[in-house]
């Protein structure tokens, strides 16, 4: 009985106690269903923002008995409002601006500078603006990161920005190779200890003096020891190494030209590229293939949350981009197209062709409905996640340039000249990546493209043709990549890889006057090998020991290339860097004394053979860095060395050699940020045991930036100082310098730059307009770089003047 008695007892207490809890269970429904919920219920529209309340919960669902009452639970548990609109309701989150401040634990000073992300939209930069950080148009829910090196990220919401006392970020184990400097420009431009190289993040690219449009080579032409001493932003010298010495490519695709027309204009769409890697000094050990820098650039990979599209228009092209996913979580394509406008010359591309088509017999149609000029870019992605461990990616790039031009002879009315270039370069990429493990993870790539670049010209006098020429340059590349990565510990980690490469060249000319038809075809093969070993040592020293080898099929030899990178840390704010090393290049041009790119055989490619040896570059860095809160000085001492060089005219070969410091800059006040960077250098090249200045060479290059942020709006202003390059007369008889009187070098250049941009955003941020406005060479400075080397109407080369460009980007 007492038995009974006890059971019963005890089922009772158990169903006290499991009642609450079964009331207490929370029934959870996104603000969306809850609406739709309403709307069936009281037969009423309710115009929302699904996507954006479909993220939005609350925690327990509930009755209500009218719409007024359904309206006041709802605005009393979310930060929305209702408005009636006749018969329908307009439900709208209620967005405020939060300021806050940060300091650092251990030292209790204020934090001046901070990333932060909203929900999982991009990174932005946030600087300190009156002793406080202010965020502004958010919805208090929303999920708030906020991040600074060194630092543990706080994750927060919105409304609890809102509390009295500063929030807090502690210190978090940092290793050697893991530190970078954020914004080491500007914002979008980072520079990493570990491995001394430059990433660009486009995405968060922030303004720069003369470019708008995220042109890469402008941005690139910033970092110190990269310019352009032509004026052509393309064509870029690294340290003393010309830009067909420098390993450009997208997504594994190699470049073989310097951009649209001859590298005036980058072919690279920003809204597609998501990181581009650059690197001043010698090649990672896992990159071969040239002797000068790197341009690594790979387009977005991840599949997006959400469909996002961009236009984008300015005085140069026209261009769409779309980022959408086409499986939940599994599949996506990434799309984008740039076109120019036909027959329709803006000021800046009339500049361009004023500098392109410089010394050649176009430049006397350059505006004129004679000369017909013409570009365009197109990238294609899909990125299929196949599961947790294994993905794919196919990308492909195109790009086409076009050019018509009719000249007509001053002297004989009689005689006509069509002139028509064109180029197309094409490639594809297929990868499979898989991550076996936290250790273990390996990458299979094949890419395929060809480059065509093609000039015809015909001359007529009346209806007769008297002359033609032709010359033409294809170069088709086949390359497979197998790579592995193992990690022993988070101290150490091996890297290797192999690397076949085909390369298959064409290169005709024909001229009818002098009865030319050479037609050369070259094959070769090149296989390569590397191995990495990167060791860190109490997060104090980091090295990176590599060697890279290659075997040149076409003449059965072996060429080994080791490269060491090192860094230390003396302590949080002051690193030492190092990096020594060498590297073959195969697939070259000819070295030719001029900034003469129209000649287009100046642009062709050759291979080496028994005669002709491939390049060998030698490079040595040293250096430091300094970050203590807004100050930022960075300062390399470099020597480098490219041997096996062949001089075009005289098919003579001898090498180049440069040696120098650059010495880079940084300040930042709140909203201000100011850079200097300074580039002292000697490039000289030697031919036949004679030794003299390399004909780009300038001694002193300058440059003093200006950034201002002010809400929306942003401004940038850059002055630059390029000492002037040697003369060097031309070897052609039909010449005549007799009347010029020169010194050794011509007086120095200089030019101002400017830029500003304005974002208007819609109330949920989901809409975002930018305006911009760029000036390249402002008060139209006469800039002096060489004489021409071929007979022309004038004499001097100049660089870019008064170019003036408007853009406008709208992004949903």
């Amino acid at each position: 009985m007492n038995l009974r008695f006890f059971s019963y007892q005890l089922l009772f207490f158990i169903c006290l106690l499991t009642t609450p809890l079964s009331a207490q269970k929370s029934n959870p429904i996104s603000l969306s269903d809850k609406l739709n919920q309403i709307e069936k219920k009281f037969n009423i529209n309710l115009s929302y923002n699904h996507t954006f309340f479909n993220t939005i919960l609350l925690e327990n669902d509930f009755n209500c008995a009218s719409i007024s009452e359904c309206i006041s639970l709802i605005e009393e548990k979310i930060p929305v409002k209702f408005e009636k609109k006749g018969t329908n309701y307009l439900v709208l989150p209620l967005r405020k601006d939060f300021s806050f401040t940060i300091i650092e634990d251990e030292t209790n000073e204020p934090i001046t500078s901070l990333v932060y992300q909203i929900q999982d939209k991009p990174k932005q930069n946030l600087e300190l603006s009156n002793g406080v950080f202010t965020l502004k148009n958010v919805f208090p829910l929303d999920s708030i990161h906020l991040e600074s090196y060194f630092h543990k990220t706080i994750h927060i919401q919105g409304k609890d920005l809102e509390r009295n006392t500063p929030l807090k970020f502690y210190t978090k184990q940092f290793r050697l190779n893991e530190i970078v400097l954020t914004n080491y420009l500007t914002k979008g431009i980072d520079s990493k200890i570990g491995d001394h190289s430059i990433q660009i993040k486009t995405k968060r690219l922030g303004l720069l003096a003369g470019e708008t449009d995220g042109d890469i080579f402008n941005v690139i032409s910033n970092i110190p020891g990269i310019h352009s001493p032509s004026g052509k932003s393309g064509n870029l010298n690294f340290r003393g190494n010309t830009y067909d010495q420098n390993l450009v490519q997208i997504d594994d695709i190699p470049i073989y030209h310097s951009g649209h027309f001859l590298g005036a204009i980058s072919p690279y769409n920003a809204a597609v590229i998501d990181n581009i890697e650059v690197q001043r000094n010698m090649l990672p050990t896992k990159f071969g293939g040239r002797v000068g820098g790197l341009i690594n650039m790979k387009t977005k990979n991840r599949i997006p949350n959400k469909n996002s599209y961009e236009i984008i228009g300015n005085t140069l092209f026209a261009g769409l981009a779309v980022n959408a996913k086409l499986i939940e979580d599994k599949l996506s394509l990434l799309a984008a197209y740039r076109r120019s406008y036909p027959g329709f010359n803006s000021p800046k591309l009339e500049t361009i062709s004023t500098l392109i088509f410089q010394g050649s017999r176009i430049e006397n149609v350059v505006g004129s409905t004679n000369l017909d000029i013409g570009f365009s870019d197109m990238n294609v992605a899909l990125n299929y996640k196949i599961n947790g461990q294994h993905s794919a990616t196919v990308s492909f790039i195109n790009i086409e340039n076009d050019l018509f031009a009719e000249v007509r002879e001053m002297q004989n009315p009689d005689q006509t000249d069509f002139i028509d270039l064109d180029l197309d370069n094409w490639g594809i990429t297929g990868k499979w990546k898989a991550q076996f493990s936290d250790k273990f993870n390996t990458e299979l790539r094949f890419s395929k493209s060809n480059m065509r670049i093609n000039n015809v010209s015909e001359g007529f006098n009346r209806d007769q043709r008297n002359s033609f020429l032709k010359y033409e340059n294809i170069i088709a590349d086949s390359r497979f990549i197998a790579e592995a990565s193992y990690k022993f510990n988070p101290n150490t980690k091996l890297d290797a890889g192999y690397n076949v490469i085909n390369h298959e060249l064409t290169s005709n000319e024909l001229e009818q006057e002098n009865n030319l038809d050479a037609r050369r075809d070259q094959k070769a093969t090149i296989h390569s090998t590397y191995l990495s070993l990167h060791k860190n040592w109490s997060d104090k020293l980091d090295i990176n020991l590599g060697i890279h080898n290659n075997y040149y099929a076409p003449t059965s030899e072996f060429f080994m290339n080791p490269r060491l990178t090192a860094s230390y840390a003396v302590n949080k704010k002051l690193y030492i860097k190092s990096s020594f090393g060498t590297s073959n290049q195969f697939i070259q041009k000819k070295f030719v004394n001029d900034f003469d790119d129209f000649n287009i055989t100046n642009q062709f490619w050759f291979l080496p053979n028994r005669e002709i040896a491939p390049l060998k570059g030698t490079q040595f860095m040293v250096g430091a860095v300094l970050n203590q809160k807004e100050w930022l000085i960075d300062l390399e001492f470099f020597k480098k060395r490219s041997n096996g060089i062949t001089l075009k005219i005289e098919d003579i070969r001898g090498n180049i050699s440069s040696i120098g410091a650059d010495l880079f800059i940084k300040k930042k006040w709140n909203n201000i940020e100011a850079w200097a960077s300074y580039s002292l250098s000697k490039t000289e090249t030697t031919f036949q045991n004679i030794t003299s200045d390399a004909f780009f060479d300038q001694r002193h290059i300058l440059n003093l930036t200006n950034l201002i942020n002010v809400d929306r709006w942003k401004f940038a202003l850059s002055w630059r100082y390029f000492s002037g390059m040697p003369v060097i007369y031309p070897d052609d008889p039909n010449i005549d310098t007799s009347n010029l009187s020169l010194s050794d070098r011509f007086d120095g250049s200089h030019q101002l730059d400017f830029s500003s941009s304005y974002t208007f955003y819609n109330t949920s941020k989901s809409f975002k307009t930018v305006i911009g406005l760029s000036i390249l060479n402002v008060y139209d400075q006469d800039n002096t770089v060489n004489i021409f080397q071929n007979p022309t109407a004038n004499t001097f080369r100049k660089t870019s003047g008064f170019a003036p460009n408007l853009q406008v980007n709208l992004s949903f």
